[in-house]
C-alpha cells in the first residue's frame, strides 16, 4: 500500500471528479485511475461508485475515509517530528531553485542576509526535472525553501494553506539579438516583422520563466519558431550572439554583452518581461533553522 494512493482517494472523495482530482495531484488521469484501483485491490473492496457523476463513495469507501484521513495525518505528523528532531542538530539550510537563479541571484542574495542568520552552511539544488519535482522536494522535506519566478498563469503554487511565499526581488527579461552589419537588431519586434522569427527558448517542462505566456499574449500576430532550447540563460545569450535568433534573458546576464555591442535589444520596454522572484516553503514542515530565516525575511519584508 502506498501513501500516495490514500491521498489520491481523499482528493477524489472531496471533489468527486477523476479529471479534477488527477490535476490536483499532478498526475495523468489514467495513472490516477490506476492508483485508485490499486488502493481498492489492497483494501479488498470497491471504494468509489463510478456509475454516476460526480462519483460517490461506496459504503466501504465511507467506512475507509476517516481511517484514511487518520493514516495520512499520523504519517505526516510522525515524519515531521522525526525530521525536526533529526535536524535540530543540523545548521545546513537547503534551497531548491532554477539554474539561472542559482548562478545569478542566489549568491548575492545570500550575502545580503548573511549577517542576519546563524547558519553558514547552505546547499542549493537545481537538479529537479520540473516544477512538480521542486514542490515534491518541499513536500518530502528534501528542501527547506524553493526560490523561483512567480507563475503568471497562477496554475502552480496557488495552495496558500500549504505554501507560504515572500517576494525577494524583481528580475527583468529583455529580448536580445545579435546586431547586423550596421549595428542594428536583426529583428525589431515592435515593427511587427512578417517573416518567421527564430526563437531561443528557455526549456523547462513546467516553466516558471513565462516567456511563452508573454509570446502568446503579446505577439499573437508574429510567428516564432523555436530553433534552440536550453535551461541555461548564459547558453541562450551565447547562441544569440552568434546570430541564431531572439532570446529573452535576464538583464543581469546580458548587460555586459549589451554594453560591448555584442548583443542589442530586439524591442523596447514594452517587450520586456518583469518577473517577481519569490521564496516558497511548505507551511506544514518547519525545521527550526529554516523558521529563523523565514522570520527574518518576514521582518525585513514588513519594513518596506
Amino acid at each position: 500500500m502506498n501513501l500516495n494512493w490514500i491521498e489520491d482517494f481523499l482528493t477524489l472523495s472531496n471533489c468527486g471528479n477523476f479529471r479534477i482530482a488527477s490535476e490536483q495531484r499532478f498526475v495523468s488521469q489514467p495513472a490516477f485511475s490506476r492508483r485508485i484501483l490499486s488502493l481498492e485491490t489492497w483494501v479488498g473492496a470497491t471504494l468509489i461508485d463510478r456509475s454516476r457523476q460526480p462519483v460517490y463513495l461506496t459504503e466501504a469507501g465511507e467506512l475507509f475515509k476517516p481511517v484514511a484521513q487518520e493514516i495520512v495525518r499520523l504519517a505526516y505528523l510522525s515524519r515531521n517530528d522525526i525530521q525536526v528532531k533529526k535536524r535540530e542538530k543540523e545548521e545546513k539550510i537547503r534551497f531548491a531553485t532554477l539554474s539561472t537563479l542559482a548562478q545569478y541571484f542566489i549568491p548575492s542574495w545570500l550575502k545580503s542576509i548573511q549577517e542576519n542568520i546563524e547558519s553558514e552552511l547552505f546547499s542549493v539544488r537545481t537538479d529537479f526535472a520540473n516544477v512538480e519535482d521542486y514542490l515534491g522536494a518541499l513536500d518530502e522535506g528534501e528542501a527547506d525553501f524553493f526560490i523561483c519566478y512567480e507563475d503568471p498563469t497562477e496554475l502552480l503554487l496557488n495552495d496558500m494553506k500549504k505554501y507560504s511565499s515572500l517576494q525577494l526581488g524583481v528580475e527583468v527579461l529583455v529580448p536580445v539579438v545579435s546586431p547586423d552589419s550596421n549595428g542594428e537588431p536583426r529583428w525589431w519586434l515592435p515593427s511587427n516583422p512578417q517573416k518567421v522569427i527564430p526563437y531561443l527558448q528557455t526549456q523547462y517542462t513546467s516553466s516558471l520563466l513565462p516567456v511563452k505566456h508573454h509570446l502568446d499574449s503579446r505577439y499573437r500576430n508574429l510567428k516564432f519558431l523555436s530553433v534552440y532550447q536550453s535551461t541555461i540563460a548564459a547558453s541562450l545569450c551565447a547562441m544569440a550572439r552568434e546570430g541564431y535568433g531572439v532570446a529573452w534573458v535576464p538583464l543581469s546576464i546580458a548587460i555586459n554583452d549589451l554594453d560591448k555591442g555584442l548583443l542589442v535589444r530586439a524591442g523596447d520596454e514594452n517587450d520586456e518581461i518583469k518577473l517577481v522572484i519569490k521564496i516558497y516553503r511548505n507551511a506544514n514542515i518547519i525545521p527550526p533553522q529554516a523558521e529563523k530565516i523565514w522570520q527574518m525575511l518576514l521582518h525585513k519584508d514588513s519594513r518596506f
